[in-house]
């Protein structure tokens, strides 16, 4: 087993057009990520992996063969390996292959405009390091293919351009992860360099599988040794076992942290942080104790964090150098005092989790408001006792710190993941392994066995396969479900427990969600699951493994309304305990007796009222008129076409049949019904596509184009340039046991009357999309009853909008208002990275529960359509717009009470806006959580322990 070097050959892939080399000759095969993904499979067996040949490329663009001081004539140059037509491709595709950082241009490569390049500079690097040289597996001793010395001015280069283009906010983690995974001429022994080090050889000997898996979970400084002597009884010789060892050792043993303060103090000069650098060098060896070096180090980190901006580049690195031997200190006294002290007093291990909350703060993995959050939850608990439902309860804002590190990573490098891992699936393993390998290790543990130990108090706990977990499991939607558990499948089946990258707003019927990245809680598609009973679940990454040994196989998925999640294998032994707790979805029943189709003429919004849900126009247009009523400067103008001009149009003659096309329809869907399955779903879907297509194509005759146009110009004052959004509403939607939230169609921002006719169209015919269809029309005793009204609303190009939903959906709480907002148009909605607050109804106080982390905005051309934009960053709403909200959702019961179908009070679900401080609304329909999941028996049962036990005190200063 002859294993090459890994330890200086971490080269990353190149991006645009950069280096020098000629054009691929065959595009089109860059389009087929088939093709492409065996490419890369290909290269990794490849001696020369991604190479042609070895050249000189020349500041003048000669290119040579070659031979000494082959460019001495044309001005200089660097000799380096020359991708091959292949790893062309693969460039001109988008994606990065082969890197010669040489290559580059350091202000350009670390430009905003290139930093998606960069960012798949580092995740190729990291890949090389930890997949056993990716792409240069058999290619990394091909000799001339990189310089190490030009490899290593170049990386420098691009840190200092990335430092000296600023180190605020959420750029100091991507310049902290190019210092870790480029190459640098003094490479430090980091966790990161660890993990990367132990996948790499378990990658190569799959005997050292279960001692890396020691070495990830839970590394100690025995593991040299046990690394060593693995090497020993396998009788290797190669370099890379010892490498992996002495990293072990320098990252566990003592260091020198002292000489490091002083040399980092002597290259900031005069700046007063050196000041402060000289004095933590004096009193360093005095801390003696891991409690007191963790304490230590978080303060210092916070110091060394808010003092970058002062700094000039290269101040800058020798800082964030400093920073990276702090943390190594940091996670050595963490681990030490998780190992040595598992049973201390819960108030102590809260308080390294604050001190670990400021290491990750320190080192980029969280923002100042989380910081922020984490103070106030510990402050919240103070050092005496609690009752348990407190203590639980900030213990779950606590178990959101992964999620949030996790976010940041997502922030830089999720598009880059996402892309890759079409053609390489490891690319997905990325943040979590960067998570793992960082003092969120130690931080995920401490707070794991206080989980335990409250649940265990509660008398309940969250259960995987059998195995009880703490910590890792956040519940977005109660409900119980039996299904096939598929990790990432590319077409989400109705039976399928699905667990995804993210909840996305395209998502199909599914049985039960789990998903690694949240979206946001007031997504549509979060609505929609909680309106019918779907358990959703989110997962932390660092729980998958439990997840991938039970890939295909029937499992059962059980959220309770309290939060409790167990997933387990299906079987049997079920059958007597849920007793017919698992029961198909209600089926939907339209109220046909209060449609008035006889009203065809365009309505203008502010004379509907929400009386006229379900008899002239859909539940959103006429709560949307009543809300115009109330609050007329924050709702924009609008024109509703009425359920009866869609009936219209279904009475023309559909081609070839010799009937309406309603009649058409209803005697297609009757005929369907008597055929078996597969045969139903094949025809089900070419009636679907016939339907849209006429639907797409019909003209609505010149009536309507008549009346629309002299309404739009009543109520816009044109209807030829006026934007409008063009929603789709139907009458099945916000009944009892379907809020249909998210199927129905909205084109944003169409200008031009005839564009406007043809969005129309396209909004009646979204109803018989494959997803809509799934999600609605199938649980319909006569689907051919779904009538679509259209509402065009003036388009508002507000600077940032979300989603109100008046309670806490985790908890059901009225006085708790949980909020998510992103910049730009269409905000939250979509299930993208929103910023989340909870509202106290009374207090005003605000909760932070997420960061933002979409990287991008949408927002309105005056053209048409949207264009995405970069983010500006620095948080999404301000103060004076939350109490905007706070004060909108606490007059909303008195003003627009929403009601269920029992006389009951439901709280709201509002889409907003804010433009130069004022508030717009867009939407208000009531919020329905399944009833079901709500009153399930088996579900309320796994909370009964709770409920009993929580108001008990915990006593955090004694012990567990």
């Amino acid at each position: 087993m002859k294993m090459p070097s890994l330890v200086r050959h971490l080269f990353a892939p190149l991006l645009l057009a950069l280096l020098l080399i000629p054009q691929p000759l065959r595009a089109q095969d860059a389009a087929d990520p088939a093709e492409l993904a065996r490419w890369i499979q290909e290269m990794k067996a490849s001696p020369r992996g991604p190479f042609e040949r070895i050249r000189w490329f020349c500041k003048d663009g000669a290119i040579l063969p070659p031979g000494p001081y082959a460019c001495a004539q044309h001005g200089g140059g660097i000799q380096h390996g020359e991708l091959n037509e292949r790893a062309r491709s693969l460039q001109a595709a988008g994606y990065a292959v082969g890197t010669v950082l040489a290559a580059l241009d350091p202000v350009a490569i670390a430009s905003a405009a290139s930093r998606p390049g960069l960012k798949g500079i580092l995740l190729e690097r990291w890949l090389v390091a930890a997949d056993d040289g990716w792409v240069l597996r058999q290619a990394r001793h091909y000799r001339g293919a990189f310089q190490v010395e030009d490899e290593q001015a170049a990386a420098q280069a691009i840190l200092l351009e990335l430092a000296r283009q600023g180190v605020q906010g959420r750029d100091l983690l991507l310049l902290r992860q190019a210092a870790l995974l480029l190459p640098r001429p003094t490479e430090r022994d980091t966790l990161p360099r660890i993990h990367d080090l132990s996948t790499s050889l378990a990658e190569l000997d799959p005997t050292f599988a279960p001692l890396r898996n020691k070495i990830h979970a839970m590394p100690d400084a025995g593991d040299a040794e046990r690394v060593r002597a693995h090497a020993r009884a396998r009788q290797a010789t190669e370099p890379e076992f010892e490498a992996l060892a002495q990293a072990i050792d320098s990252v566990f043993g003592p260091r020198d942290l002292g000489g490091a303060l002083h040399q980092t103090a002597a290259a900031l000069g005069r700046h007063p942080l050196a000041a402060r650098l000289r004095q933590w060098a004096k009193s360093w060896p005095t801390i003696t104790t891991a409690e007191g070096r963790l304490a230590a180090s978080a303060v210092l980190l916070v110091e060394l964090r808010e003092g970058l901006a002062t700094l000039g580049p290269r101040q800058r690195l020798a800082v964030l150098d400093l920073g990276i031997d702090v943390e190594n200190e940091a996670f050595t006294a963490s681990l030490e005092l998780l190992r040595g002290q598992p049973q201390a007093a819960p108030a102590r291990r809260l308080t390294w989790l604050g001190q670990l909350g400021d290491v990750l703060y320190g080192t980029g993995l969280l923002t100042a408001r989380e910081r922020q959050e984490i103070r106030h939850s510990l402050a919240r608990l103070g050092d005496s006792s609690v009752t348990l439902g407190t203590y639980r309860r900030e213990l779950r804002t606590l178990d959101r710190v992964p999620h949030w590190a996790g976010r940041e990573l997502t922030v830089h490098f999720g598009e880059a993941i996402e892309r890759l891992a079409v053609l390489e699936p490891k690319a997905r393993q990325f943040i979590p392994d960067r998570l793992r390998s960082s003092p969120l290790l130690v931080y995920s543990a401490l707070l794991d066995g206080l989980l335990r130990e409250a649940n265990a108090q509660a008398g309940i706990e969250h259960s995987i396969f059998g195995q009880a977990i703490g910590s890792g499991l956040r519940s977005l939607n109660p409900g119980l479900a039996r299904g096939v558990l598929r990790l990432a499948p590319a077409a989400p089946r109705p039976e399928d427990i699905a667990l995804l990258p993210a909840t996305t707003e395209e998502l199909p019927p599914v049985a039960g969600i789990l998903t690694r990245e949240e979206g946001n809680a007031l997504s549509h598609v979060q609505i929609l699951a909680g309106n019918l009973g779907i358990p959703n679940v989110v997962v932390d990454a660092t729980l998958l493994p439990l997840l991938q040994a039970h890939e295909g196989q029937r499992v059962l998925l059980a959220v309770s309304p309290g939060g409790r999640v167990l997933l387990a294998e299906d079987g049997p032994e079920w059958e007597a305990r849920l007793a017919g707790e698992v029961r198909a979805p209600e089926r939907l029943q339209a109220d046909l007796t209060r449609l008035d189709l006889a009203q065809r003429d365009p309505i203008p919004l502010e004379r509907l009222r929400a009386e006229d849900a379900g008899r002239v126009a859909g539940p959103k247009a006429a709560k949307l008129g009543e809300l115009k009523a109330l609050y007329p400067e924050a709702v924009a103008e609008g024109v509703v076409l009425p359920f009866g001009a869609f009936r219209a149009l279904l009475d023309q003659p559909m081609p070839d049949t010799g009937r309406s096309v309603f009649d058409w329809m209803r005697d297609e869907y009757r005929r369907l019904a008597d055929l078996p399955s597969p045969q139903r779903e094949a025809e089900a879907s070419a009636l679907r596509e016939r339907l849209r297509g006429w639907i797409e194509s019909a003209d609505p005759g010149p009536a309507l184009r008549t009346a629309l146009r002299d309404a739009m110009t009543r109520v816009f004052g044109d209807a030829d340039r006026v934007a409008v959004f063009v929603r789709s509403d139907t009458n099945v939607e916000d009944l009892p046991g379907f809020t249909g939230a998210g199927l129905n169609l909205t084109l944003p921002n169409v200008v031009g009357f005839e564009a406007i006719l043809q969005a129309i169209r396209r909004v009646w015919a979204s109803p018989f999309t494959e997803r809509a269809f799934a999600w609605r029309q199938m649980r319909m005793e006569h689907p051919e009853h779904v009538y679509v009204s259209v509402l065009l609303q003036r388009a508002v190009p507000v600077e940032k909008s979300g989603v109100m939903l008046t309670m806490d959906p985790e908890t059901g709480d009225l006085g708790q208002y949980r909020v998510a907002a992103s910049e730009g148009v269409g905000g939250a909605v979509a299930g993208e990275g929103a910023e989340e607050w909870l509202l106290d109804a009374v207090t005003g106080k605000a909760r932070l529960l997420a960061e933002a982390s979409a990287t991008t905005r949408r927002v309105l051309p005056p053209s048409g359509g949207i264009e995405l934009r970069p983010v500006a960053g620095g948080g999404v709403l301000q103060p004076a717009e939350l109490e905007a909200l706070r004060r909108l959702g606490n007059q909303l019961p008195e003003r627009f009470p929403l009601r269920d179908a029992e006389g009951h009070p439901l709280p709201a679900d509002v889409e907003f806006g804010f433009i130069e401080g004022r508030l717009a609304l867009f939407q208000i329909r009531p919020y329905q959580q399944s009833r079901e999941a709500r009153r399930n028996r088996f579900l309320l049962d796994l909370d009964r322990p709770l409920r009993e036990r929580e108001g008990q005190k915990v006593h955090l200063g004694g012990p567990p």
